[in-house]
């Protein structure tokens, strides 16, 4: 396995990860995981993050988004150029088993005229 693509693929579960916890934290229209750290129902501004938690959590999710996207789009090249060398280094491979050193081919000879085989009538027409 490439080493680019484990580090990648390490990338790629940590923002997944992130992602999740960021979109777990914020408050949807009626609370949710946002009040627990530390506001009654929907309006108070005196929580862990400020006031302003909703718009610092909505850029960190849309960032977070970008880069998953981008970890997933460069994971999947990485793959494309990974099986891509294995195909290539598998046909190499097998071409140099199927062919068989330059052997002398036989080809048989051919009658020095055309009268001469016996399989062709002669000008009696009989063979």
């Amino acid at each position: 396995m490439n080493n680019t693509f484990l580090i990648i693929t390490i990338a790629l579960i940590v923002i997944s990860v992130a992602m999740i916890l960021i979109i777990l934290v914020q408050r949807p229209q009626g609370g949710g995981l946002a009040s627990a750290f530390g506001g009654a129902g929907g309006g108070s501004t005196d929580t862990v993050f400020g006031g302003r938690v909703g718009d610092a959590l909505t850029w960190m999710t849309v960032i977070a988004f970008i880069l998953f996207l981008g970890l997933a789009v460069t994971l999947n090249l990485v793959e494309s150029k990974v099986v891509e060398s294995d195909v290539s280094t598998d046909q190499v491979t097998s071409l140099s088993t199927e062919t068989t050193p330059n052997q002398p081919t036989t080809i048989p000879a051919a009658p020095d005229h055309p009268t001469s085989n016996p399989d062709h009538p002669d000008s009696n027409g009989s063979n």
